[in-house]
């Protein structure tokens, strides 16, 4: 054997608790090696005696001091110290056993007991089933009792970490790790199928690691004999659950091994083999055979360990392992064929330099202290960053590290996905994009930017794309890497740096990854919601299995961000193929209804056109996923736009629920409450989008309309003045200060700034109104009557913003009847003008007409 890298090899083994054939090594060993493999196979024994032992219990004193322990009260012979989570129907909690002077885990039915309630029962006969399991990988359960008219059992106190949140902080594990895992969690599964039961919930976060390195199956409260199995109903968590399960068969040993499985393909991938946001697509994805081979998610694992894998997750149960014993000797089969040594992902690589000088010695320390080595703790929170301290975040744009420029729109489009998983997040406020990509490439210290922003924390990094085994061509294989840091702004300090890698197809995986590190990083806690709403958009939720269509919906996306006509037309092409490609593509429609939204104020389609061409692809996105909050929020806008003002209102909440730091839809939503006079409602809607963009004049420009609206006209110039110093190149707020000088009466100071706004955008009709109203009123009457007649031509043209424009220059000029009637013309037409009807204070002059309680009413508007 060649003596380093065996050696090497053997230790690695050891330490997995893998299985070794000592014969065979001691054969193959040179005359000087054979005495260092018998002092191997002696801490291998050590080994497995300390891998069957529990952890020793914590010691405290018999008697606890009640100031320095304090308790939540007694429960029986317990003394509860802390909740520590809870369930639909039960709380657990550490405790004190003060009989035996142990720590314990107390699970506490949350209702009173019933005896004829099935919940009340299922924990009793939960405790008794449990307490016929005596095994080193199965929790141990101490009894069940009745205490203060609350049902509970209690059991060991583990102390560790879930499978699941190992997976989730440092991603996936390399395979020899993962089947040793296996191998303990297949003699727990023997312990506890021999006893006559099955678990019926085994997943990653049903498994501890305890610290010192026991793989501990847990949580059996849904644990059943196998006669009893025939019950209707699916317990379990979906994603794990045997397709036969999900159809109504009964749960056997199969199905537990089945969710092994899974539980395995879930540590080497972070995924699932069968991936669906909902119950209905898990269905149809177990009845039309979609799953994702493990060779495709890891084509790097060894293939004896893929087919092990690939076996216990068959849809065909025949097909399947007929014992946990069988699972567990075909993966030491294939540690042993393969010659396994961990290939793992970058981020959970072991490092093995530093065994040179003295391999037995850490070997023998590494092992009989537990392997606590092998598996990398999670990161602890910085100082820098107390809890609850950081409630807002900027992500800045990320750098394309490539040393390809064709990768930008890759770097962008993570940016703006990083941007949309934090946006879901209740509890932290994500800066929009808008205002983020305003520091791209910025030299600023981060604490000077974060001062800009006005957020507590900046996550900045950098993304690297490394092409696929098949060159440029082969998308899917291509190899993505991004490196972010998370930087407490209050004292300059990192609250973490981290490495996320992933193959293409996997993206929306690594984006779920670094929201849940942010969120830990943060002190945020995840309702069962968003962490399900992660779970969901890893899966694929309102994106695509298929790599190629999601790099076409990136490549969109980059070009609909420029907000040119080219830009535009460039990205309906990408965003139709991305469709074409994967015709189930919710965030490919909802892309297409935000680019066709723009074609209108671009003068690039009519606006009846535009708009109808944007419902149709809004409303496919929510027929495939009913919470892509973009497509809620642009059915909401053209709602809006249609005097349909419940059905609006209704779908900007949606959206809203679904994406808090969506700052486009606070701002339409503002827009709309202002329109139906809710205006203190409008004031804060809008000022939310400003704390979301604070650099976005547009935004803050919406606030000083709405300020104008509430007739405050010198805070509203204050907003004004200060987004025309942001974008002095932006005509509309020109105008709009033009219009509050002219509310004031400074006609001379209103008809300089309107002279400058209008020329800035001639095909800007509404600039062009507003122009010929400030005239009107400034007593320009000719001039203003200029202005009038090549709207009146535009509007015989059916340009249908022309129609409000006529109106609003004769409410300026005095005319009452011409008004109303282009007023009528304009309702006909759905033209904007008539939006602001009820709000606006440039139709004061009409609303003693007894002709304008009508009009308002035509269009859906209160009184």
């Amino acid at each position: 054997m060649a003596s380093e890298t065996s050696l090497l090899s053997l230790a690695e083994s050891i330490a997995d608790g893998v299985p070794v054939d000592w014969n065979l090594v001691e054969s193959q060993a040179t005359p000087a090696e054979r005495d260092v493999v018998r002092q191997f196979r002696v801490v291998a024994t050590l080994s497995q005696l300390h891998r069957s032992l529990p952890e020793a219990p914590v010691r405290m004193p018999h008697r606890m001091p009640s100031l320095s322990v304090p308790t939540l009260g007694e429960w029986g012979h317990l003394s509860v110290l802390e909740r520590l989570g809870g369930g639909a129907f039960a709380d657990v909690f550490r405790a004190w056993d003060r009989e035996l002077e142990r720590e314990v885990a107390l699970k506490l039915l949350r209702a009173e007991p019933d005896d004829a309630d099935p919940t009340t029962s299922r924990i009793t006969a939960e405790g008794r089933l449990l307490a016929r399991v005596r095994h080193p990988n199965v929790v141990t359960v101490y009894g069940v009792a009745k205490h203060q008219k609350r049902v509970g059992l209690w059991m060991e106190m583990v102390h560790g970490e879930t499978l699941e949140s190992h997976v989730r902080t440092h991603g996936p594990l390399g395979a020899s790790e993962a089947a040793a895992i296996g191998m303990e969690l297949c003699r727990a599964l023997a312990a506890l199928h021999a006893a006559g039961l099955v678990h019926r919930d085994v997943k990653a976060q049903n498994v501890m690691r305890e610290k010192g390195g026991r793989i501990v199956l847990m949580d059996f409260g849904t644990g059943r004999e196998v006669e009893s199995t025939t019950a209707p109903g699916v317990a379990g968590t979906p994603l794990y659950l045997a397709p036969e399960l999900l159809a109504g068969a009964p749960a056997s040993q199969g199905t537990d091994l089945y969710s092994l499985g899974v539980l395995l393909y879930r540590l080497v991938t972070g995924l699932f083999p069968v991936r669906a946001a909902t119950m209905e697509e898990l269905h149809a994805r177990h009845s039309e055979g979609q799953l994702v081979p493990l060779r495709d998610a890891r084509p790097d694992l060894p293939s004896a360990f893929v087919r092990v894998i690939d076996r216990a997750i068959a849809a065909d149960p025949a097909r399947r392992y007929a014992s946990a014993g069988a699972v567990e000797a075909d993966l030491a089969r294939a540690l042993h064929d393969d010659g396994l040594v961990d290939r793992p992902q970058p981020e959970t690589r072991r490092r093995a330099t530093g065994w040179r000088a003295g391999l037995m010695a850490a070997a023998a320390i590494a092992v009989v202290a537990g392997t606590a080595w092998l598996w990398p703790s999670p990161t602890p929170p910085a100082a820098g960053a107390p809890a609850g301290a950081v409630r807002s975040i900027a992500v800045l744009p990320l750098a394309n590290v490539s040393g390809n420029a064709a990768q930008d729109y890759f770097a962008e489009g993570m940016t703006d996905e990083l941007i949309g998983t934090l946006g879901g997040l209740n509890g932290v406020n994500v800066i929009s994009r808008t205002s983020a990509a305003s520091f791209k490439g910025s030299k600023k210290p981060l604490r000077d930017i974060a001062r800009a922003l006005n957020v507590d924390a900046v996550l900045e990094g950098s993304v690297f794309v490394q092409p696929g085994p098949g060159g440029e061509a082969d998308i899917a294989g291509r190899k993505v890497r991004i490196k972010a840091r998370l930087i407490y702004a209050g004292t300059d300090t990192q609250i973490w740096d981290q490495t996320f890698d992933a193959v293409l197809g996997d993206v929306l995986t690594l984006q779920s990854r670094i929201a849940e590190a942010v969120a830990r990083g943060i002190s945020l806690r995840l309702s069962e919601q968003q962490q399900s709403a992660l779970a969901a958009d890893a899966a694929g939720r309102g994106g695509t299995q298929d790599p190629a269509a999601f790099d076409l919906y990136l490549h969109g996306r980059y070009y609909w961000n420029m907000r040119t006509e080219e830009g535009l037309k460039r990205s309906i092409q990408y965003f139709q193929e991305a469709i074409d490609r994967d015709p189930k593509s919710a965030r490919a429609y909802a892309g297409l209804a935000d680019a066709y939204s723009l074609l209108h104020v671009y003068q690039m389609m009519p606006r009846a056109e535009a708009e109808a061409a944007a419902l149709k692809a809004a409303t496919q996105a929510l027929a495939l996923d009913d919470s892509v909050a973009e497509a809620h929020a642009s059915i909401g806008y053209i709602r809006m736009r249609r005097f349909e003002w419940s059905a609006a209102e209704t779908e900007f909440r949606r959206a809203l629920a679904l994406k808090p730091s969506n700052a486009s839809a606070h701002r339409w939503y503002g827009s709309f409450l202002s329109k139906q006079g809710r205006l203190p409602e409008a004031l804060a809607e809008v000022t939310t989008a400003v704390e979301q963009d604070p650099l976005s004049a547009g935004a803050i420009t919406l606030r000083g309309l709405i300020l104008m609206h509430q007739r405050k006209y010198g805070e509203a110039l204050a907003e004004v003045q200060k987004a025309l110093s942001m974008d002095k190149g932006y005509p509309r707020t020109r105008m709009q200060l033009a219009e509050i000088y002219a509310l004031q009466g400074q006609y001379g100071r209103a008809l300089a700034e309107a002279e400058r706004a209008a020329p800035q955008d001639p095909r800007d009709l509404e600039l062009q109104a507003d122009l010929g109203y400030i005239r009107a009123v400034a007593g320009r009457r000719a001039d203003a009557l200029k202005v009038r007649d090549d709207l009146v031509r535009r509007a015989n043209a059916n340009e249908s913003t022309a129609a409000g424009g006529v109106a609003i220059i004769y409410v300026g000029l005095g005319d009452a009847d011409r008004a109303f009637e282009w007023l009528a013309r304009a309702r006909d037409l759905r033209d904007p003008w008539i939006e602001y009807l009820k709000v606006d204070p440039r139709f004061d002059r009409l609303r003693a007409d007894r002709r304008f309680p009508p009009l308002l009413a035509s269009v859906g508007l209160p009184q």
